[in-house]
């Protein structure tokens, strides 16, 4: 029974490095980059900045 206990553990450990693996990797990927420069959106008429 202690077999069966610790190989479902391993499993469950082993499951859970891949996913962390797995987000640092996507994390250190980054977003894709834009294609042009053009700006997103136009400025707010209801800024702050001068």
């Amino acid at each position: 029974m202690l077999r069966r206990i610790s190989a479902r553990y391993s499993r469950g450990l082993l499951a859970a490095l891949v996913a962390v693996a797995a987000l640092v990797t996507a994390a250190n990927i980054g977003p894709a980059r834009a294609a042009d420069r053009a700006p997103a959106s136009p400025p707010s008429a209801y800024t702050t900045a001068p």
